[in-house]
């Protein structure tokens, strides 16, 4: 912690606002990821009760799994597929970042705002209720984040899918 706080206290005004705007893009590309991942994970045990190797957890680091079957190529996939994502994402971020320096008195656009809204969900409300709707997202994101590792947790504790261990929620 202290070592952060160094290294933005050595930083010129302009350095620190595009450090803190590089971790709310990424706190919140983390957060989407992780909202997919709580959905998935139980999705996986639920679609998939044969998953033998792992006793029908889904596989992850800590319940094995993760080379058997299909799961490989999927994982191979995944990865490259992230990858290019991950690579048009950074030159999207340099193209804004150079749009918003170049522009004097240029107000920054939200992090993780694509400009892909075809519903028009977001682009219809006002700024207070869009400034609402970010701040949920990412309430939910950071919930789902410790969802997600209580689950591999969970499943790594007591070896028991998750869907097995709640059946409140799945209608076991």
């Amino acid at each position: 912690m202290v070592q952060r706080e160094i290294i933005m206290a050595n930083q010129s005004p302009e350095q620190q606002l595009a450090s803190v705007e590089w971790m709310r893009e990424a706190e919140l590309k983390h957060a989407r990821l992780a909202m997919l991942a709580a959905i998935g994970w139980p999705l996986a045990e639920l679609c998939n009760p044969w998953l033998d190797t792992t006793g029908g957890r889904a596989p992850s680091l800590f319940n094995g799994g993760l080379f058997d079957g299909g799961v490989p190529l999927f994982l191979v996939l995944s990865f490259m597929s992230a990858a290019v994502l991950e690579n048009k994402y950074e030159e999207r971020v340099a193209q804004r970042r150079q749009l918003l320096w170049a522009t004097p008195g240029a107000a920054p656009t939200a992090a993780g705002n694509f400009g892909f809204d075809p519903l028009r969900l977001s682009s219809e409300e006002g700024r207070s209720r869009q400034k609402e709707l970010r701040s949920k997202e990412l309430y939910n994101g950071r919930l789902a984040m410790l969802a997600i590792t209580g689950f591999a947790v969970q499943e790594f504790l007591w070896s028991k899918p998750v869907i097995a261990q709640t059946p409140f929620f799945f209608g076991r």
